[in-house]
């Protein structure tokens, strides 16, 4: 078995300079994201100019998380579309053999407080 992954998206972590620390639990998830003082100041004038007034900054952050996260899986579709049929059965052979193929919802963050 053939345990070599076939690349077809790469994600350099180090093109960006922000420090990342994740708290897991069986029921909940902390991000944490240590910024530079310029980077605290773009963040402070994004939260001002977008953020209306009634949304808390935790659920305008984990608005921004989502979003951030639906484009990623966006692009990566558009390359997963854009590969030829072989290309993606010798993907889809090489997850098959490796684990279990799973449907991945992504919810939207609800600024409601249920």
């Amino acid at each position: 078995m053939n345990l070599d992954k076939i690349k077809f998206f790469e994600f350099d972590p180090k093109t960006i300079n922000w420090k990342f620390t994740v708290k897991q639990s069986k029921r909940r998830m902390k991000l944490y994201i240590k910024m530079s003082k310029a980077e605290t100041g773009q963040w402070d004038a994004l939260k001002d100019a977008a953020k209306p007034p009634e949304m808390s900054d935790d659920d305008f952050a984990r608005i921004l998380f989502y979003k951030g996260l639906n484009g990623f899986m966006e692009e990566l579709t558009e390359k997963v579309n854009s590969l030829s049929e072989e290309e993606k059965d010798e993907i889809m052979k090489e997850s098959a053999s490796t684990e279990e193929v799973t449907d991945v919802k992504v919810e939207e963050a609800s600024t409601d407080n249920e």
